[in-house]
């Protein structure tokens, strides 16, 4: 997988002194990044969503170096983060940690797309997955809780029937909106002098 040189990249800075390598670090379980003029205490906005690669421990911290570069250069999305060694789970692969790259809003196809090229576009090859934060909240996990998924090496997006559904349920809603606020423009005003 190409790197990006982080003595070179252009928002390379010296880390803080409490962030450290993903592989070293034994206090927090997430290590975070975040794109210009977004704060890492940004609430999470109602829509928000994440691409997540499951990176083997081996190349953890060398993905991440790429991850964190790409996301503070406003490549990807707002916000990305990189499970550390302590980010265990029962049940899960304790050969791997997560990435998770964010982007506001789930229901924008291009924005999630473009996070996804731009993905590709670091090397990144493995399945990508790519999950609601709302699902997270929820406690969805496992088979069937990706709102999108992209296979190995493709730009593809995947959309699996219920995100399609629940994206059909939005446009609706939407252009049922639009219809009702023309309608009320439309209307004649009655003048009560």
């Amino acid at each position: 997988m190409p790197t990006v040189n982080a003595k070179t990249a252009p928002s390379a800075q010296p880390e803080a002194p409490t962030s450290t390598t993903p592989s070293r670090e034994t206090t927090k379980p997430w290590l975070w990044a975040a794109a210009p003029d977004t704060p890492l205490t940004e609430d999470d906005h109602p829509f928000s969503g994440k691409w997540i690669w499951f990176t083997p421990l081996s190349l953890l911290d060398a993905s991440w170096t790429t991850i964190r570069a790409a996301t503070q250069d406003g490549l990807l999305g707002h916000r990305s983060k990189a499970g550390t060694l302590i980010n265990t789970r029962p049940k899960n692969d304790d050969t791997r940690r997560p990435i998770c790259v964010y982007t506001r809003d789930w229901r924008d196809i291009a924005d999630v797309q473009r996070a996804l090229t731009n993905l590709r576009a670091l090397g990144i090859v493995d399945v990508l997955l790519y999950k609601t934060d709302s699902d997270t909240r929820r406690g969805r996990y496992g088979t069937g809780a990706s709102t999108f998924v992209a296979p190995a090496t493709k730009l593809k997006l995947v959309i699996p029937k219920r995100t399609r559904e629940a994206l059909e349920h939005h446009h609706a809603a939407r252009t049922q909106a639009r219809r009702a606020a023309a309608a009320r423009r439309k209307a004649p005003t009655t003048n009560h002098t």
